[in-house]
């Protein structure tokens, strides 16, 4: 007996519920091997209608919940109440989870055609969605598996994506055996690549260890605040920053006396231009009496040169060297689009809402160096953007710096903590993460967490870096895999669409009456 439509579509709302356990802060990502099983199941594969509205309530459930902390934060720091940006989210799940919708479309196709490789070729069906479909959060299935360390060594092959497809095999593999136990060929094929793939993250897992263990080491420093983004707008609106900044100050003065190679201050801990009038003046003295670098994330404000009256402005990160003098400077190159910038052509909301900033693109994509190491600094958004951390992966060392005060107590943190983390491993270079109020932590280029640190707590310690870098398959090759992906998954949709065309279903006609 087949299933109702109401017992398909509570399968679908389950999975997609299930997904939002396996993203951090949760972390449950053994789920993550089972959470397609009931959406899976509800498909059927003759009725493509009936599958795009499941999959897309399965997608539209999954960005829901992942993503409710945008709610949140639009409420506390726009003038929008917590009733319409809940409406944002509706809207925004309902855009973000066509994706589920599109790909269930076709697994009706793929299963008719391909009745047993079907296991394969779905799971490269979502690799392509997922390297072809504009994202403003970059959210790749794989990257739940980060805290899995034998597992995760695959993204240093093939990305995030290679874990995407052996999860989506695996969930298909355990279906098949469902529906089909007398084919068991394929899934027991599949069930064999995720043994080869733990036995080869054991192997690259200690490989790296043994590297790490006899690789230089920087001493560097984690410092953090406990304080809301609510409380700092207050200090700004009532002196400026000031508070904010001698807080900083203070906070550094707890490192002294420690050996240091190189100390951070997170993103816009200076609220004003940190290169200028007694601020540089003051952090050029802490970098020389404390004998180390000084990275520093602040704004940039400087007047238009065809319009002196107007100023622009940049999110900068700025480097005192041993001898207090500005040895580099960094601008973001991707401004976060509706929190830095309201892109075209929405700018006119500008003049109804409040919370968008107005800041400018950098352009160049600066190492910084120092006398132990060179490092880039990819700041908040940033952190998530492949491309963008392809263009930052030439230095030794990620410093990633980060407020994600903005997001409040929420998932929000450590979802970005997550997809930040996933590049250390990617790209083969190991990361230190200095958030406003956390989370900050140190990844290394096996992705094995250290000194992560709980949101909203004062923090003020200095950790060891161990400084390697691999050039990894994944960074020599790039998205190689996905587009193969892409093209065998398009390649065997048109062939099954086209083969459906050619040979349609029988019409289903009532059995004649009996005589």
């Amino acid at each position: 007996m087949s299933p109702t439509t109401s017992a398909r579509a509570l399968a679908a709302v389950a999975s997609g519920y299930t997904l939002s356990w396996v993203s951090p802060p949760s972390n449950l990502h053994y789920l993550h091997w089972f959470a397609f099983i009931p959406l899976l199941w509800a498909l059927d594969p003759k009725d493509r209608k009936l599958n795009f509205r499941l999959g897309y309530l399965s997608g539209f459930t999954a960005v829901f919940f992942l993503f409710f902390w945008l709610a949140r934060t639009i409420d506390i720091f726009s003038n929008i109440p917590l009733w319409l940006s809940s409406l944002v989210v509706v809207l925004f799940a309902l855009v973000w989870g066509l994706p589920y919708g599109v790909l269930a479309t076709f697994i009706g196709p793929i299963r008719l055609h391909f009745p047993r490789a079907w296991i394969l070729l779905f799971p490269s069906c979502w690799v392509g969605i997922e390297l072809l479909w504009p994202s403003l959060f970059p959210y790749y299935q794989g990257v739940g598996q980060y805290r899995t360390p034998y597992i995760w060594q695959l993204a240093s092959v093939f990305g995030a994506y290679g874990l995407t497809w052996l999860i989506l095999a695996v969930n298909c593999a355990f279906v098949a055996l469902l529906q089909e136990p007398r084919r068991p060929a394929i899934p027991l094929a599949v069930g064999a690549l995720w043994f080869i793939n733990l036995g080869f993250g054991w192997w690259r897992f200690n490989a790296v260890e043994a590297e790490l263990s006899a690789a230089p080491v920087a001493r560097v420093s984690i410092l953090q605040q406990g304080i809301t983004m609510v409380e700092r707008l207050e200090d700004l609106r009532r002196d400026h920053g000031k508070t904010a900044f001698n807080s900083w100050v203070k906070l550094t003065e707890q490192l002294k006396g420690q050996e240091l190679d190189l100390v951070v201050w997170p993103e816009g801990a200076v609220p004003f231009n940190p290169h200028q009038g007694k601020a540089a003046e003051v952090m050029g003295k802490i970098a020389t009496a404390g004998n180390f670098n000084f990275l520093v994330g602040g704004g940039t404000s400087e007047p238009s040169p065809d319009e002196p009256k107007r100023r622009l402005h940049w999110n900068s990160t700025y480097l005192f060297d041993r001898s207090g003098k500005v040895s580099g400077r960094y601008d973001k190159m991707v401004p976060l689009p509706f929190g830095e910038y309201l892109p075209w052509p929405l700018g006119f909301l500008r003049n109804y809402i409040e919370g968008p900033g107005n800041f400018r693109a950098g352009n160049t994509p600066y190492v910084f160096q120092t006398d132990r190491f060179s490092f880039t600094v990819p700041i908040c958004y940033e952190a998530i953007l492949e491309d963008q951390m392809r263009r930052l992966s030439d230095g030794d060392v990620f410093v990633n710096i980060t407020n994600d005060g903005w997001f409040g107590d929420t998932d929000a943190p450590h979802q970005h903590a997550m997809l930040s983390a996933a590049y250390a491993v990617e790209l083969g270079r190991p990361m230190l993460r200095i958030g406003y109020t956390g989370i900050s932590m140190v990844v290394e280029p096996h992705g094995v967490i250290r000194e992560e640190t709980q949101p909203y707590t004062d923090v003020a310690k200095v950790v060891e870096l161990r400084v390697a870098t691999y050039n990894t398959p994944y960074r020599t090759w790039g998205r190689a895999f996905p587009w193969v992906c892409a093209l065998i998954s398009l390649a065997a949709v048109f062939r099954s669409r086209r083969a459906l065309a050619a040979n349609p279903a029988p019409p289903v006609t009532d059995p004649p009456a009996p005589t």
